[in-house]
């Protein structure tokens, strides 16, 4: 099997991230041996046939996909085979959030020329070229298949972290700050975005919400707050609450019915999002905002 990908930048990423994988069980280094990954204790991982890196457990792996095949979700994880068409198109046009200002890349003026940065949570979407793409799923574009629980990177690896609309998908979101912090360097920077006036959507599954005091107050220990606001405004929040309402009421509460019928909404009500910068820039906006997001620098260690 080809470990490094011919195609310049995917072998370029591949070669780049190889040094500083470890085992997301034990951190112990990993040996390849064949198309197999395997450290010190002798925990073992595959590869995808595109020589993709699984460093999760075999039952995490299965659980992860047996999820991403069932209702809506299933739907979602056959347009993302097709990235340009799901974000450009399903998602850039039909989705009523619309995530305009404030993008991950932001975090790059505070960061050196060429800096090894991680998507973590990035799904099929490629944010910027040089960036490592790590996801639970083996999307087209991801880099390395893991888990923000244990992420199989070595300590103070990157340069940059950022991670969009992820924290909330995460049981334990204080134990994914602290990966967080642990792969990235001394005076690193984090980008993080999360929801706060947003319905349920279970991808494939949901537990928080987060205002702008608890982006802080999560990134407050450790780190330098460098900038928090919104990523998407209020407009954007009252047109996704409408459709999920709308799919609710149409389909009488029926939990498996009803976010197919919000996602046809959304064919109608999405393409209003354009409307969302006219609300953002309202005194007091963040408290009514669908999405906010934080920048922070970790703090370098003291002499």
């Amino acid at each position: 099997m080809n470990k490094f990908p011919q195609d310049t930048h995917i072998g370029k990423r591949a070669r780049r991230i190889r040094p500083f994988l470890v085992c997301p069980v034990c951190y112990g280094d990993l040996s390849d041996i064949g198309s197999t990954l395997v450290c010190g204790a002798k925990h073992t991982f595959g590869r995808t046939e595109e020589g993709v890196p699984l460093l999760m457990l075999d039952e995490l792996i299965v659980k992860h996909a047996d999820e991403h095949l069932s209702g809506v979700n299933r739907l979602k994880s056959f347009l993302k085979k097709y990235p340009k068409f799901y974000y450009y198109v399903v998602w850039g046009l039909f989705c009523p959030v619309l995530m305009w200002e404030n993008p991950p890349t932001k975090l790059l003026k505070y960061l050196k020329t060429d800096p090894l940065v991680a998507d973590i949570g990035s799904g099929p979407q490629r944010v910027h070229d040089s960036f490592i793409n790590l996801d639970i799923y083996p999307f087209p574009g991801v880099d390395v298949v893991g888990t923000g629980h244990f992420i199989p990177i070595k300590d103070g690896t990157f340069d940059g972290v950022i991670n969009e609309t992820v924290i909330e998908h995460i049981s334990d979101e204080r134990a994914f700050v602290s990966e967080m912090t642990r792969i990235v360097k001394p005076g690193g920077v984090v980008y993080t975005s999360a929801p706060f006036i947003h319905p349920f959507h279970g991808s494939p599954d949901d537990f928080h919400r987060f205002t702008t005091s608890a982006l802080k107050e999560l990134f407050k220990k450790d780190y330098e707050i460098l900038e928090v606001g919104i990523r998407s405004g209020p407009w954007s929040a009252f047109l996704m609450f409408l459709c999920y309402w709308f799919g609710n009421i149409i389909t009488l509460g029926n939990r498996r019915l009803a976010p197919f019928a919000a996602h046809i909404f959304m064919l109608v009500l999405g393409p209003f999002k354009i409307f969302d910068p006219l609300f953002t820039w309202m005194p007091n906006a963040d408290a009514v905002s669908a999405v906010l997001y934080i920048i922070a620098r970790k703090q370098k260690n003291e002499a």
